[in-house]
């Protein structure tokens, strides 16, 4: 009894979800393991080129060739469609061009005599992409991967010179937050010391010192996993040294003297970080945010504590002291009205900035170091 053939409804109705379902595992898997998006977009190409291959199976069946011409042609034609399938699929992949690389090559080492700030910084942008950071390292939205931190929402950039340094040439010296597994002490590479020039080096720490996010805490961790120092434990405690005055990158600043050790104000006007209710000062002209200290965005935080208020003992201590250091103090200053040990979830993960974000950073005048 000869099988009755299906309509293409019920060869594709079965199949189409579970291609979907199958796509979807493969997209989020390969990103979660920090696979790049090109490659990402390959693996679906191939479940694709699967879907279309078990539809040609269940299709109605041919008539018999009538001569040896009809089954040449038939069998040519089969070969052009899948290699034309294949074509148009890869050649919306980066192609290797190389000219490119010759051109990398020969290439002038980067001289900084005679740049000047921002020129610096340009050239070592290039110092990043020629040797493909990007491709294990996102800045906020740019990058290919997740293998490495997000430099970008790290916030890279607050740390001094010499660490930047040490964490190129000797990665496995010093492991970041949340990549101490064997994999991520494994991938970075440690050929940069003979690599580079030490103007490139020195370039490339420039344009990494721009890294930085005025509207957002520091994130740590890989992605999917993340964590902010609002709720790291090892950066409050270092905040402490810095709020009670006994940090030696930030000699000269005490918190304490004016907000107290205990939380307990010492000074009249002195703001009380215990009261998760307490009001944004209104002696910033234009510049008050009328949300209760336990709603206080990042932004506030970091605002009041770098520039200051005027007219009052709190200085603008950004002009004075590393920012790092000031954001570790203000992690540890909101625990007095909300405890580490009391919460019963992690504080959210800010989202990335955006390329607008960024730009408008710097049009607003956020940062205090006009190169950044």
């Amino acid at each position: 009894m000869q099988q009755e053939e299906k309509s293409f409804f019920n060869i594709i109705k079965f199949k189409v979800p579970v291609y979907l379902a199958v796509a979807t595992v493969i997209w989020f898997t390969a990103r979660k393991f920090g696979f790049p998006i090109w490659w990402r977009i390959e693996f679906v190409a191939f479940a694709t080129v699967g879907l279309l291959f078990f539809i040609v199976l269940d299709l109605p069946s041919m008539k018999p060739e009538k001569g040896t011409l009809n089954w040449v042609l038939r069998l040519l034609g089969t070969y052009a469609f899948a290699s034309l399938l294949f074509i148009t699929i890869t050649r919306q992949l980066p192609q290797f061009d190389p000219q490119v690389e010759v051109d990398k090559l020969n290439k002038p080492p980067v001289k900084l005599s005679g740049l000047a700030g921002p020129e610096v910084i340009a050239a070592g942008r290039r110092v990043f992409e020629e040797n493909k950071c990007f491709n294990c390292h996102k800045v906020f939205w740019e990058g290919n991967s997740d293998r490495g931190p997000n430099l970008g929402t790290k916030q890279i950039g607050l740390y001094p010179d010499d660490y930047i340094k040490e964490q190129v040439l000797e990665p496995r010296k010093q492991q970041a937050p949340g990549f101490d597994d064997e994999k991520s002490k494994k991938a970075m590479p440690t050929y940069y010391g003979e690599d580079l020039s030490e103007d490139e080096l020195s370039a490339l720490v420039a344009y990494m010192r721009t890294m930085r996010d005025p509207t957002h805490i520091p994130v740590e961790g890989k992605f999917g996993e993340q964590w902010t120092w609002w709720d790291d434990p090892q950066i409050i405690e270092q905040g402490k040294t810095v709020f009670e005055g006994v940090e030696p990158a930030t000699e000269g600043l005490n918190c304490s003297v004016c907000h107290g050790k205990d939380g307990i104000p010492m000074m009249t006007g002195a703001f009380d970080f215990r009261n998760a209710d307490g009001k944004d000062t209104t002696k910033v002209p234009g510049d008050h945010v009328e949300k209760p200290l336990k709603e206080w965005p990042d932004a506030l935080w970091y605002k009041r504590v770098t520039r200051g208020v005027p007219e009052t003992p709190m200085a603008p201590w950004g002009t004075i002291f590393p920012h790092l250091y000031l954001w570790k103090a203000e992690a540890y200053a909101k625990t007095f009205h909300d405890p580490l040990d009391k919460r019963a979830e992690k504080k959210p993960v800010p989202p990335v900035p955006t390329k607008e974000e960024v730009e408008s950073w710097k049009k607003d005048g956020m940062f205090l170091d006009p190169l950044l």
